[in-house]
């Protein structure tokens, strides 16, 4: 009887000790499939910018290679944001529900590895596209117009910096 109460207490505690990864596991994939939505929204604004943006062809040679230089990079991180979530998202989803025993930690623990690149590429493109729309204001407007302009999206970047900063510090 005693063995039987042993083994039945050994199989709740690791019931649910997977029932608990399997918790943390929906945690990571809602946050990461969350920030690949979005970096997939970012992709579109630099994919629009390829389309649509016609600068004059007199504007400045080096202020045109500096806006598509920083799209390109906000469009490479983007995109890469995007993939890494995806790929996270479908082999960490199978290894946890088909992998051997272990496999949901395996699993978790891939996801959570991963999390600070996908945060990082998913910056790293907000940032570009912004850099970008300050070289496409004075390819397009120059003086004191692009000199507001430029003023409003660099507080704009500070203040996203600042946030990213303090709403880290709230969770550590």
């Amino acid at each position: 009887m005693l063995a039987a109460d042993k083994l039945l207490l050994e199989s709740r505690i690791a019931r649910g000790a997977v029932q608990l990864k399997w918790k943390e596991f929906g945690l990571h994939h809602l946050n990461l499939t969350t920030v690949g939505t979005q970096a997939a929204v970012m992709a579109g604004f630099s994919i629009t910018a390829l389309i649509e943006f016609a600068p004059s062809p007199d504007a400045n040679r080096a202020l045109l290679f500096l806006f598509w230089t920083s799209n390109m990079v906000s469009l490479a991180c983007n995109i890469l944001c995007v993939a890494t979530t995806t790929m996270l998202s479908v082999y960490g989803s199978s290894l946890s529900t088909r992998g051997a025993d272990g496999s949901m930690v395996r699993a978790v623990d891939g996801l959570y590895a991963l999390r600070r690149r996908v945060f990082a590429l998913f910056w790293a493109g907000v940032v570009s596209v912004l850099v970008a729309s300050v070289f496409g204001i004075w390819i397009l407007f120059g003086g004191p117009e692009a000199t507001f302009l430029t003023v409003v999206l660099v507080a704009t970047i500070a203040a996203l910096i600042r946030a990213k900063i303090h709403v880290a510090s709230l969770f550590r």
